[in-house]
């Protein structure tokens, strides 16, 4: 089993101090203060744009790209609470669907294509109380716009295709620095069947129900105008065997471009890294070109938001 003690490398703890340092330090000059202009009244409601490069698509513990991913969305909130918004990301097919080799059977293509983009649609509503305690509940659908399907071989080798896209709620409590969420996926877990510890497929569906439980903190620090994040998640697929934990630690910068004129904001630089732990069965976490979706990493992103 991995052991924690990588992380005390102090290759790894420079790597992750330095790299939204260095990501931003030539644009530091544009984070003077400006004038203050007249207050305006807010608008009712706001649409807000993000995009970024990240070295690795992490989505808890687990890396969803093989290599570099770019990845944006569009939000719209209202001053009520509300919101919805759309966000993308490039993917590994063969983690979505792809396989190179066919079976025995001939009713079984030799090839199957894999989706290379995941695209989230979701809702919700978000209120901070004024003790402090914030509360946000949301729905989010994940699309598979390609429509390429999951894997579900039987014992007669015959592969049940499904439907990846799944929808998942949410609901998160948040205080001070530290928020925790509670997600529950409501439809069957990305279009697996039940499967036993050899991952036999026993039945159509029955995977609904994966939920997952996190912890983060979020930490201004005294200098270089950074945050300390970190979190601890555990994920259980109920018909699966891929439940398993994961945890974070990383640090983020923000930061203005410099231009012609007013300085461009909304720029942000990151490094974490990212492990597993109780890993209810390793082979789970293979893609279909047998890499290791879930061993430890240690990734960047520059994005901005606007």
């Amino acid at each position: 089993m991995k052991t924690l003690s990588w992380i005390a490398s102090r290759h790894v703890v420079s790597a992750i101090c330095a790299a939204p340092i260095l990501l931003s330090s030539a644009f530091a000059s544009a984070e003077e203060v400006a004038a203050a202009a007249p207050a305006e009244a807010a608008p009712a409601s706001t649409l807000t744009y993000n995009l970024g490069i990240y070295s690795h698509y992490m989505f808890r513990g687990v890396e969803y790209s093989d290599g570099p991913a770019l990845q944006g969305g569009i939000d719209w909130a209202h001053s009520s609470g509300f919101y919805l918004g759309t966000w993308a990301s490039n993917l590994d097919p063969y983690g979505y669907g792809k396989t190179d080799t066919g079976f025995l059977l001939t009713t079984v293509p030799k090839s199957t294509e894999g989706n290379h983009l995941e695209t989230d649609f979701y809702a919700g509503y978000a209120h901070t109380f004024a003790n402090g305690i914030g509360v946000n509940v949301l729905g989010n659908y994940y699309a598979y716009l390609e429509g390429h399907k999951a894997n579900n071989v039987d014992s007669f080798g015959v592969n049940h295709r499904n439907k990846i896209d799944s929808f998942e709620a949410s609901i998160a409590l948040s205080y001070s620095y530290f928020t925790y969420t509670y997600f529950n996926v409501l439809t069957d877990y990305y279009g697996l069947d039940k499967t036993d510890k050899n991952f036999n497929r026993l039945k159509s569906g029955g995977t609904s129900g994966a939920d997952y439980h996190e912890l983060k903190v979020a930490y201004p620090l005294p200098f270089a105008a950074l945050t300390l994040g970190a979190k601890v998640g555990y994920q259980h697929t109920p018909g699966l065997q891929g439940s398993e934990g994961d945890f974070a630690i990383g640090l983020t910068r923000n930061f203005a471009m410099p231009g012609s004129g007013k300085p461009t904001e909304g720029w942000s630089a990151n490094a974490t890294y990212t492990d597993t732990f109780a890993v209810d069965n390793e082979n789970f976490y293979l893609s279909a070109d047998n890499r290791d979706l879930n061993e430890r990493q240690l990734t960047f992103y520059i994005k901005r938001a606007w």
